[in-house]
Order: structure tokens, then C-alpha cells, then sequence
């Protein structure tokens, strides 16, 4: 019964609307070339950072500086920011969910 409820919620989630723009615009996003390339750079410079700092070498600020201005760039693509917009909007009803789910519980022990 648990896991029937379960299916519909996870079923009523993967059918609304957020979920679906999220899953749109991300399948967009990974077509912009400009994106995946600004994304790449930025996770190359991280661990890049990360090495430089860890064998002390102080050149990671000046990589963490080249990491600022690729994230301010990224930052300035208007499908990027509604990418982030739809992600913290799914996000948003994946944790009332799990909210709900954690009162219910919650309810039934006490």
C-alpha cells in the first residue's frame, strides 16, 4: 500500500510541469555548445585549484580568479539562468514533498 502511494507521488512528480520544463531546458542546454564548453572550463580550473592548493602552491588564486570570471560569464547566459531557475523550482517541490512525506511519518510514530 506504502509503495503504491509511493509510485503515484513519484508518477504526479515526473508529470508536472516543473519537472518537465526542468527536463526541457536541460536537454536544451546540452546542446548549447557555448554551455558545455564554459562548464568544462570551470570544472577543468577546479581541479586544476584544488591540485594547487593542496601542494601549497599559491598560482590557485590566480586560477580561482579565471574561475570567477568563467562563472560570471555562464552566469550572463539567459538559458543558462532559467536552467537554474527550473532546477531550484523542481527542487522546491522535491523537498516539500519530502517534507510532507517526514511530517506523515513523523505523525504516524507519535
Amino acid at each position: 500500500m506504502i509503495e503504491s502511494k509511493l509510485n503515484k507521488l513519484f508518477d504526479s512528480i515526473e508529470k508536472s510541469k516543473e519537472y518537465q520544463d526542468y527536463l526541457s531546458i536541460g536537454n536544451s542546454l546540452s546542446k548549447d555548445e557555448r554551455i558545455n564548453k564554459l562548464i568544462n572550463e570551470i570544472k577543468t580550473l577546479q581541479k586544476k585549484s584544488t591540485k594547487l592548493e593542496y601542494e601549497k602552491d599559491d598560482t590557485y588564486k590566480e586560477v580561482d580568479k579565471e574561475i570567477e570570471k568563467k562563472v560570471k560569464e555562464l552566469n550572463n547566459i539567459p538559458a543558462y539562468i532559467e536552467y537554474l531557475n527550473k532546477m531550484n523550482e523542481f527542487n522546491d517541490i522535491l523537498a516539500m514533498s519530502s517534507k510532507m512525506i517526514e511530517d506523515y511519518v513523523d505523525e504516524k510514530i507519535n
